[in-house]
């Protein structure tokens, strides 16, 4: 005979709201935008440059809703994966610092874009109107792809620019 299951002493633990599974609605140029507005995520321009790229494509995550807490453990898991079987990580420790500063019930989304053996994963907030933090890897013993960062734009000089050395005669 099955004993009865105990129930939690009330006030124990906080009911939460399930997280509610969200459908593919983010294209990849709707990723880019928010990635260039994500300021605090050090690996913005490698992550968005590896959307531009033709070969890439947002796929279908079933789990992509999740709260901070799950998002820790499973990236904490993933990290101690990757060093054990040699897996090439980029913005691995950011998106963990920045899991961290989470309340552990934050409702989270995670969408995941692929190109041949590297993956990145895009970690937003539940709403998907910010970009919490990203991580780009590889296949084990896989290099990331190579990565060459835009140059900012420059005005022309001002040809009335001050020649410090003109009178040095």
């Amino acid at each position: 005979m099955r004993s009865p299951q105990r129930s939690a002493r009330p006030g124990s633990t906080r009911p939460v709201k399930p997280c509610k599974p969200w459908p593919v609605s983010i294209t990849k140029p709707e990723l880019s935008a928010l990635l260039a507005s994500a300021h605090r995520v050090p690996e913005r321009e490698r992550i968005a440059g590896f959307l531009r790229e033709p070969a890439t494509e947002i796929i279908d995550n079933p789990f992509s809703a999740t709260r901070a807490a799950a998002a820790r453990n499973t990236w904490a898991g993933r990290g101690f994966d990757f060093r054990v079987m040699g897996v090439a990580a980029a913005g691995l420790s950011d998106l963990l610092s920045a899991l961290a500063e989470l309340p552990a019930s934050e409702p989270l989304v995670e969408e995941v874009a692929r190109s041949g053996p590297h993956t990145a994963s895009i970690v937003l907030s539940g709403d998907r109107s910010r970009i919490v933090g990203v991580a780009l890897y590889g296949k084990p013993g896989t290099a990331l792809p190579r990565f060459v960062a835009r140059r900012p734009r420059r005005r022309a000089a001002a040809s009335t620019q001050l020649d410090l050395f003109a009178d040095a005669g």
